[in-house]
């Protein structure tokens, strides 16, 4: 009997008790046992290293970019054979360890879960720029609220890495006749020319873009990409919109921006820390930030394919 790690016990609950013993069975016809992360947080690399003493893992499932895959989990879980993330972002798991250590990294990258990430970040868009989040609080507690908002229609939305939820995001664009600026180091030329989108510099997209949504992966060359002097370049009405990562943005500069009004407003969906139910921009009970808890990718049929995939990953690879 083989022996996995999932670090969340929200993996597989979300939808219904049947799906989740459905995944459970799927381990178990398999020859695989589940050791479950008992805490309501994400792993450290001690609490994963504690684990393996007591049952020597052979996968870990990762499912929150908060747990800490570290080269210390890779030399300490010597049984390790394959560490598989439920989604695409593998900035929290040291690949160079799991390489010297012949650990495979597998993701969920196959499924269409970035439609459904598109989807969110443009609710988030339309919900920051209406200001709906505010207005139905308000009506909620019997005031009559009618704020000036802004349009989205034909306004220009600048695109951070335009990859596969990139992408997508701009053919939503394309039917509010927006204009598309983006800055992304790998360019698909066919997709560019085929959807009207500018190819520019981040000065320039900063510049002239009434709202920004950030697509890239998080690296040493990504973090903090956008910080006090991105924020300065902004337009004083633009709003920024983050569905990817939280390292991407320097966040005390991000507070500065949205307390001073350096920015019209930002929509989150991605924290530092998660649960983020201590972070200063929920905190501060800011009216210009509409924030959501890492849901991009949670709906029913997005996490019933990511589950049954990210499961699937580690049966086929031991």
């Amino acid at each position: 009997m083989k022996t996995v790690l999932i670090t969340s016990r929200e993996f597989g609950s979300q939808i219904d008790i049947q799906h989740r013993k459905s995944l459970e069975q799927y381990f178990a016809e398999n020859g695989w046992q589940i050791v479950w992360n008992s805490a309501g947080a994400a792993m450290s690399a001690r609490d994963i290293i504690q684990q393996d003493a007591r049952h020597k893992l052979d996968a870990i499932l990762v499912y929150s970019s908060s747990d800490e895959i570290n080269h210390e989990v890779f030399k300490e879980c010597r049984n390790l054979k394959v560490v598989s993330r439920h989604g695409v972002g593998v900035e929290n798991i040291d690949a160079a360890a799991a390489r010297q250590a012949g650990v495979a990294i597998k993701t969920t990258a196959k499924t269409p879960g970035y439609e459904t990430v598109a989807d969110l970040t443009f609710a988030l868009l339309l919900s920051l720029a209406r200001k709906v989040p505010q207005i139905d609080a308000t009506l909620r507690k019997s005031g009559w609220y009618r704020p000036v908002s802004s349009d989205v229609w034909g306004k220009t939305l600048g695109i951070f890495g335009l990859g596969r939820i990139g992408k997508a995001v701009a053919k939503r664009a394309k039917g509010f006749d927006m204009k598309i600026l983006a800055s992304t180091r790998h360019p698909d030329d066919a997709f560019v020319a085929a959807n009207g989108i500018t190819l520019c510099s981040k000065e320039q997209l900063l510049a002239e873009a009434d709202f920004v949504s950030l697509h890239c992966m998080l690296s040493h060359e990504t973090k903090h990409m956008i910080g006090a002097r991105e924020f300065a370049l902004m337009k004083p009405g633009a709003y920024l919109i983050n569905t990817a990562r939280a390292g991407l943005v320097n966040q005390g500069d991000l507070l500065s921006a949205l307390r001073s009004k350096a920015i019209a407003g930002a929509a989150i969906d991605v924290f530092e820390t998660e649960p983020a139910v201590n972070d200063p921009l929920i905190a501060e009970d800011l009216d210009n930030v509409v924030a959501t808890t890492h849901v991009g990718s949670y709906t029913v049929d997005s996490l019933r394919r990511m589950d049954f995939l990210v499961a699937a990953n580690i049966v086929e690879a031991v």
